[in-house]
């Protein structure tokens, strides 16, 4: 009741919400034929899992220099703690949708490589041989492409200093996880710098004479669709013995641009001799024993222009014809590892389960 002796209305209580799951309409594919027997991956976030309400999983929290000052670095690290953890579920997520090869996210440890707040990881050693060990037992390939910025035949030595520190992060997190030489550290050559040849005679020098042992074992060059394509690699790749990742995708681009056209023509969509034995070389991926991987992804529809090209689609439709039927093909697509499963439908490649199917 109130002051005035009157009740009060009761208060409706209010019924709790169900929410029914989301049933997702999923077209059905068009099926083609490949021999293709070996592992498709997808790059650094999967979907689902970061969409999951309230506890995302995904390996690429990070914060701002600002936050370093005012929370301590620990806060750094203890999203770097995080992140780790969370790839040890994406690798069982993984398994569970028989995807066996992963590129990982560079951002696992914020402001690791950085000059004023960079610290080494062996506070996580623990979390991280965990990950590896799961990763080794399942039979999964993990691999890491440091950004853009790193480029070792830079005329600046700043950023030759810290595209060196940015490798040596690289390097760190997978040996620590102790993985074997398939995981591999994936760069570009990088700028022209206005002479290509002096670039390309820096990164000579700075490969040989600075780079330890263990980046060395690991790092790999890929071909770009701008600056340097798969003609001007082989001959310093043979030469230094690093293994190169043919990139379907910038390969077709490059003969399209003007700032680098192939040496040799190749119609779109893909140069059918690229992945023959004879062209990739198979030495520089043999000698250091390293199954050869490649990237493909395609162009979004109606991509005109160059740089209108270079964007990639969200999923791929066709593998190219002449691919080898044992290797690694690292999926580059905005829908990640449902470009995967996509691949999966068309080729009847791997049975999929129809609850982690989402539209395009």
């Amino acid at each position: 009741e109130d002051g005035d002796g009157e009740e009060k209305p009761k208060k409706r209580k209010r019924k709790t919400k169900v929410k029914e799951p989301v049933v997702y309409l999923i077209p059905e594919v068009e099926k083609k034929t490949s021999t293709f027997k070996g592992r498709l991956g997808y790059a650094c976030l999967n979907t689902i899992l970061r969409a999951l309400k309230p506890d995302s999983i995904f390996c690429s929290r990070t914060c701002r220099i600002d936050t370093i000052n005012k929370n301590g670095l620990d806060h750094a690290k203890q999203l770097g703690l995080q992140n780790i953890r969370d790839l040890y579920k994406i690798i069982e997520w993984n398994e569970a949708n028989k995807i066996r090869f992963m590129r990982m996210s560079s951002e696992m440890f914020p402001f690791s490589s950085h000059p004023k707040y960079g610290y080494d990881l062996s506070y996580a050693d623990a979390e991280l041989k965990a990950a590896g060990a799961l990763a080794k037992k399942l039979g999964h390939r993990l691999t890491l492409h440091p950004g853009q910025f790193t480029q070792i035949g830079s005329p600046k030595e700043a950023v030759v200093d810290a595209s060196i520190r940015e490798l040596e992060y690289h390097c760190e997190i997978m040996d620590r996880m102790e993985l074997d030489q398939d995981s591999v550290m994936i760069i570009h050559m990088g700028g022209v710098y206005g002479d290509k040849e002096s670039t390309l005679n820096r990164f000579r020098v700075n490969y040989t004479e600075r780079l330890s042992e263990s980046i060395k074992r690991r790092l790999v060059l890929e071909n770009d669709e701008l600056c340097y394509n798969l003609d001007d690699l082989m001959p310093i790749c043979d030469e230094l013995n690093i293994p190169i990742v043919v990139d379907y995708h910038h390969d077709w681009i490059s003969p399209h641009s003007s700032h680098n056209p192939s040496t040799s023509p190749h119609p779109p969509p893909f140069r059918t001799d690229l992945a023959l034995p004879a062209f990739i070389p198979p030495p520089t991926w043999t000698r250091k024993g390293i199954r050869v991987k490649q990237h493909l992804s395609e162009p979004r529809p109606g991509a005109v222009s160059v740089m209108e090209k270079r964007a990639h689609a969200d999923r791929c439709k066709t593998l190219p014809d002449a691919l080898p039927d044992d290797i690694d093909l690292m999926i580059e697509a905005k829908d990640k590892e449902q470009a995967v499963f996509h691949l999966y439908r068309i080729y009847s490649l791997e049975e999929v389960i129809s609850e982690n199917l989402r539209p395009e």
